[in-house]
């Protein structure tokens, strides 16, 4: 796992909050953009690694795939009541299929520093790059 590349987008979206994340490779694009929604929601120093998950997931493109599987993690938080500290995530070289492994804990308002409520992923802005020089990045609107 390489260090998560992020940054918040202000005075993008009045109630929702964007972020830009960057990587060298599609499945460290998608670890950074995992840590940018967790860190939306809840401050990350505060989250422990008490349980491990992994899910497997496919799509039609990349764009799909980073739509679906930030989905896929709202829906986590929602209806398991689940937060993740780290991912590894592996993509398929065709961007149509990843392999995801992720530790965090349950919801706990006791040791944990909640912040935004996320609701969904919007298709504003949305999108997968591939830089010139091989670089990928991704944009993000976040529903709160």
């Amino acid at each position: 796992m390489t260090a998560a590349r992020f940054r918040f987008l202000p005075d993008i979206a009045l109630a929702d909050i964007a972020f830009a994340a960057s990587a060298d490779s599609l499945g460290e694009l998608f670890e950074s953009c995992a840590a940018a929604l967790t860190t939306t929601m809840v401050d990350r120093r505060t989250l422990r690694a008490k349980l491990t998950k992994e899910v497997e997931m496919k799509a039609e493109d990349s764009d799909g795939l980073l739509y679906d599987f930030l989905t896929q993690l709202i829906i986590m938080k929602d209806v398991d009541s689940l937060l993740f500290k780290r991912f590894t995530i592996e993509v398929s070289k065709d961007g149509k299929s990843l392999r995801c492994k992720m530790t965090g804990e349950p919801i706990d308002r006791e040791s944990q520093a909640l912040r935004n409520d996320v609701k969904a992923v919007t298709m504003h802005m949305f999108g997968i790059n591939r830089g010139r020089s091989g670089s990928w990045d991704a944009t993000v609107v976040l529903d709160i």
